[in-house]
């Protein structure tokens, strides 16, 4: 219980000093700035990077707070002079009636961050898709280079199982067309009568992005699809007129 409760300390106080830095931190800055052993830091940084609250940047060895951490007090009614982005998701998904989720890239794949709608009751730390299955996916991908994205789907085709593998040269040429019409849209693999539409969202070129998509039955979603879109762009070029979420995730970095 004790060693439990030292985790968790180590983890509120690490999100302080990332609110006081107001930039990324290395491994050893976390170390000064808590003041805890090294060994104890990297395992803090990469756990908490593999459940999608960090974003770790490999060609700098340092790390940045992701959306998921913005969003934590989504249930919580707090003053802070202007609406909060959980506030401005809650009146988009009311405005389009359709289930609505927020994910960020993990590695090569994609992590849900938030949800609302009907079919979501709870989003475990661990629900992921590769990056190619999904539109939220989808559009993540079409924010990087030919080459990058190749890498992550040769990547995607390794460790996902069959059903969810795609053509490579095919895909990049689908990637082609999701940055020329500024969405993706997707058919669920699991669930074919489900379809997704969504886009990804990057306040400043080196921020972290996020997918935000709307889900539903196929036929309700064609039905609306160019109302949906109009609402994901107009929510899209909200956000990326403004700062960035997590404090130090505008500093310059090499894309992941």
């Amino acid at each position: 219980m004790e060693r439990s409760i030292k985790s968790a300390e180590r983890t509120l106080r690490l999100f302080e000093l990332f609110s006081l830095q107001h930039r990324r931190l290395s491994v050893t800055e976390v170390v000064e700035g808590l003041g805890i052993p090294q060994p104890s830091a990297s395992m803090l940084l990469s756990n908490l990077a593999r459940l999608g609250y960090l974003e770790y940047d490999r060609a700098h060895r340092t790390y940045a707070p992701t959306i998921r951490v913005a969003l934590l007090g989504a249930g919580v009614e707090v003053y802070t002079g202007g609406p909060s982005i959980a506030s401005q998701l809650d009146e988009l998904y009311a405005a389009v009636g359709k289930d609505c989720l927020i994910s960020i890239q993990n590695g090569a794949r994609t992590q849900i961050v938030y949800a609302r709608g009907r079919h979501f009751i709870r989003i475990d730390s661990g629900r992921t898709y590769p990056l190619t299955y999904s539109a939220m996916g989808q559009s993540l991908l079409a924010l990087k280079s030919d080459d990058e994205a190749a890498a992550l789907v040769r990547r995607c085709n390794a460790e996902a199982e069959p059903a969810m593998q795609v053509a490579g040269a095919a895909f990049l040429t689908h990637l082609e067309e999701v940055r020329r019409q500024g969405y993706a849209v997707t058919s669920d693999y699991v669930r074919p009568e489900r379809m997704g539409i969504a886009v990804a969202i990057q306040r400043q070129p080196s921020s972290i992005p996020i997918a935000l998509g709307f889900f539903g039955p196929i036929d309700r979603m064609q039905e609306k699809r160019d109302e949906i879109v109009a609402h994901l762009w107009a929510f899209k070029a909200a956000q990326e007129s403004a700062a960035p979420w997590p404090p130090g995730a505008a500093e310059d970095r090499a894309a992941p």
